[in-house]
């Protein structure tokens, strides 16, 4: 039980339910579908017991409240169920060494589970699954779960909105099961241990990406080399029976050679129908056809089909906007390939980094971010890559920076910052040490900056501990830190702008004049705890 909710591990605070009570009847495909519907509850243990013990079937979504995921799905719906081959899944799934787990869905059709050692970023989990969609022959609209890489909460209830659950395997822990490559059904039990074998890291995913590339770009043509892959890979497939992309395969040629061959461009398309069809293919491509053609795209500067089948079938965007011929070859010199996008989680505010590309391949440098916007504005990021690189890069459209975004989130990993290092953590070091520091013993100590202890309380003024912050290299404005300080010290009763008086007496009245101060329990604030690293024994160190 421990196992099996530990690898279906997603977001807990409400989980997805199959009424069978109310099903209808699709009236195209005459499969009989439940009603779908979420049950606003803690996703808790027993939930998953109930499931496997067959009492209720229920649904996960894969991303939690942080945007990250445990598990993906492939979501494969045949047309017509009966026939449907899964062995040639099954067999793809060996062939590419993938770790995936085929698992039979309710309908019979097909559900290849990806199973992570740990959370990631849901984007990912997505984004690896998609890649592999063109192995699959599996069109770019097909299902992958999570459906969300990100949830959003209800601006009018407050209340976190799931999105879309998929249905969990083992119902009366015999339903739904896994497939081993002979075609028979796993165990709970051995489907469990499979699982565990194949549990894979964000490192695993990259590499298991790169090493698919290599092997899809295995017998292209070399002229497709700065190209765009969904060129090279169609090069491949164009001169097979049955292939009916022709048409668009030779538009979006034309437009690749119009600009690494400006001057020899039509002789290239004049030769691409033999070269690339079969000869029934290249009949359909005659030469009037051709002179045809050819004077109209002439005259046509538009860029390639990247939505429009089969180009979408094959699209690796991420890859061809690093390609010098690539979809981004219309801007203004060629944009440098952006990598690695490290989310380094400093709370509250978390600091990015990601690799670019020093033009020529001469090497890599790391660019540093303080900011999301710094990643995400087109502006600021290329301030941030000529201070790292030496260089500015071009601007580009919109669309076409929303490209080399997406391209870049899809390789975003989260590094912890080391213990003590965080904001938060140095700020409750500097406050610890200000609150057991020197205290004021008159008015005069007290203005300039001593803390004064009063039944549990502490008084001391604001900006001379924010000039003690800064003798420590914080980074942080006054107004940033105030609200950082009533975040984290919530229970200690904080408060700012409170007035107090050292309290010092004449003839029974003061003669200390009020000041504005920063009041905090102590007797609550020494409760927090200091989350370092805990030294180990002497004996251990020595």
């Amino acid at each position: 039980m421990n196992e099996y909710i530990k690898i279906f591990n997603g977001y807990r605070h409400a989980y997805g339910i199959a009424d069978w009570t109310n099903a209808t009847v699709d009236p195209e495909s005459g499969k009989k579908k439940p009603d779908y519907r979420w049950t606003y509850e803690e996703f808790t243990d027993q939930i998953y017991r109930d499931h496997l013990s067959g009492e209720k079937s229920v649904g996960a979504q894969p991303t939690n409240e942080n945007g990250d995921a445990k598990f993906g799905v492939i979501d494969i719906d045949p047309k017509e169920y009966e026939g449907f081959n899964k062995q040639f899944y099954l067999e793809t799934i060996q062939e590419y060494n993938l770790p995936l787990i085929p698992i039979e869905s309710k309908s019979g059709g097909l559900h290849l589970y990806l199973f992570m050692a740990e959370f990631v970023p849901s984007t990912l989990v997505v984004s690896f699954l998609s890649n592999l969609l063109p192995l699959f022959n599996l069109k770019p609209d097909c299902e992958i779960f999570p459906k969300q890489t990100q949830l959003t909460k209800d601006p009018e209830t407050g209340i976190m909105k799931p999105g879309q659950f998929i249905n969990l395997p083992y119902f009366e822990s015999q339903k739904r099961k896994a497939i081993n490559i002979d075609g028979t059904f796993f165990t709970l039990e051995q489907f469990i241990k499979v699982a565990e074998a194949n549990l894979t890291t964000g490192e695993d995913l990259k590499r298991i990406t790169n090493d698919m590339e290599t092997k899809s770009m295995e017998g292209v043509d070399e002229e497709f080399t700065e190209g765009p892959p969904c060129l090279s890979l169609l090069s491949k497939v164009t001169n097979k029976k049955g292939f009916d992309g022709k048409d668009r395969f030779m538009y979006n040629y034309h437009v690749f050679v119009k600009m690494k061959y400006p001057d020899s461009w039509q002789q290239k398309v004049k030769n691409a129908p033999v070269k690339y069809f079969e000869t029934v293919h290249a009949n359909a491509w005659d030469q009037q056809t051709l002179n045809a053609k050819l004077r109209s795209w002439n005259k046509s500067d538009k860029g390639y089909t990247c939505t429009q089948s089969p180009i979408s079938e094959y699209c690796k965007k991420g890859v061809c906007v690093q390609k010098r011929f690539g979809v981004l070859a219309g801007s203004k010199g060629q944009y440098p390939v952006l990598t690695n996008l490290r989310k380094i989680d400093i709370d509250p505010d978390p600091e990015y980094e990601f690799d670019v590309t020093i033009p020529d391949g001469i090497g890599k440098a790391t660019v540093h971010c303080r900011t999301i916007e710094h990643v995400t504005d087109q502006r600021k990021r290329r301030n941030s890559i000529a201070k790292a690189a030496g260089f500015p890069p071009p601007i580009i459209k919109s669309p076409e920076d929303q490209t080399i975004l997406e391209s870049l989130f899809k390789t975003q990993t989260t590094i912890n910052p080391p213990i003590g290092t965080s904001p938060k953590e140095k700020l409750h070091d500097i406050l610890h040490a200000k609150i057991n520091g020197p205290k004021a013993m008159n008015d005069a100590s007290f203005k300039s900056g001593a803390v004064l202890i009063e039944e549990g309380y502490a008084y001391f003024k604001f900006d001379k501990f924010y000039d003690r912050l800064k003798a420590k290299n914080w980074k942080h404005g006054e107004d940033k830190t105030g609200v950082m300080m009533k975040k984290t010290y919530k229970k200690c009763d904080i408060e700012f702008l409170d007035q107090k008086r050292y309290p010092a007496k004449e003839k029974g009245k003061y003669n200390t004049s009020t000041k504005n101060v920063v009041t905090i329990n102590i007797d609550e604030f020494e409760e927090l705890p200091i989350n370092h690293t805990k030294l180990k024994h002497d004996t251990e160190i020595m």
